[in-house]
């Protein structure tokens, strides 16, 4: 499935951690790495003459220079040896450029790190990480500097992968399921139940919910994916989650974003946002199409 891997790098070392995930993730598949920069017109201050702003153009095709010979030159990282790389500078809005970027190679996951804004311009602020969560319809997976991106470049045990009973939520499985098949790692499917929005006799009850994630247990395990289901309580559905995480000491948290529908809102903006922002490991995460997200097979009963 990743037979495409896009890297966003921003010039800084920061950003260049996300390099060593996707190394080996493209080494594994006999993926195509492309390494991108986005250059933000806008960004390069104008030169004020009597008033009026006037655009250096040797400075800006001296900016532009520079920022291929880095990205040549990463191409060239020991870590990406013997791999297909290619090389691209872009200009325009960063998040909708490399959204657009995406989309026309086809991209089939984007390996980023956050908050890595200290290169060339100001470029992995955190909107333009959110930004793009809802502007593209690639998996992302995202992952902070240091030990997060030291992880995610580890072989992977286990996936925790939040489901809220939607068909959704479930858009994830099919990419979580090619990550899980480079190591053998173990899947496991989780749903924290939040008690603000589940009343008491509403009919949503663990057996309920321990049935549906089994269910698709089952089903994964046919496909030869090893998978266990766990079931917890919790006002604050993205700090249990989060909780899990840690307990059960997993390496990635595997998510849809917007899987609103089925036990009511579990995986909505909000609770993925928060999980992707406060998650100390990496995180997999995934706009779905509208065209993929029709009826739901698990309502509320």
């Amino acid at each position: 499935m990743f037979r495409t891997v896009l890297v966003p790098l921003d010039g800084s070392p920061v950003g260049e951690q996300a390099l060593a995930a996707a190394a080996r993730l493209a080494r594994a598949v006999h993926a195509t790495v492309h390494l991108v920069h986005v250059h933000y017109p806008n960004s390069l201050t104008p030169i004020v003459i009597e008033t009026l702003p006037v655009i250096d153009t040797d400075l800006h095709s001296l900016a532009a220079e520079h920022e291929r010979f880095y990205l040549e030159q990463t191409a060239q990282s020991p870590l990406l040896h013997g791999l297909d790389v290619v090389t691209t500078r872009l200009e325009g809005p960063v998040a909708e450029t490399l959204a657009a970027y995406a989309q026309t190679i086809q991209a089939n996951v984007i390996v980023m790190t956050t908050h890595g804004w200290s290169g060339f311009e100001y470029f992995w602020l955190g909107s333009v990480t959110e930004a793009l969560l809802r502007l593209t319809h690639t998996p992302l997976w995202i992952m902070r500097p240091g030990e997060s991106a030291q992880r995610a470049a580890q072989p992977l045990q286990r996936i925790l992968v939040p489901l809220d009973g939607s068909q959704l939520a479930e858009k994830i499985l099919p990419v979580v399921q090619a990550l899980a098949a480079l190591d053998n790692a173990r899947l496991i499917l989780a749903r924290v139940i939040d008690g603000r929005s589940s009343p008491p006799n509403s009919g949503i009850d663990n057996q309920h919910v321990e049935a549906y994630l089994q269910a698709v247990a089952t089903r994964l395990e046919a496909q030869g994916f090893p998978t266990d289901i766990a079931v917890g309580t919790g006002d604050q559905p993205a700090r249990a989650l989060l909780n899990l995480s840690r307990e059960l000491n997993v390496d990635t948290i595997a998510l849809a974003t917007r899987g609103q529908g089925g036990w009511k809102r579990l995986m909505v903006g909000s609770t993925a946002d928060k999980l992707i922002r406060g998650s100390p490991i990496p995180v997999l995460a995934m706009y779905p199409s509208s065209h993929e997200t029709t009826t739901d097979r698990h309502g509320d009963g």
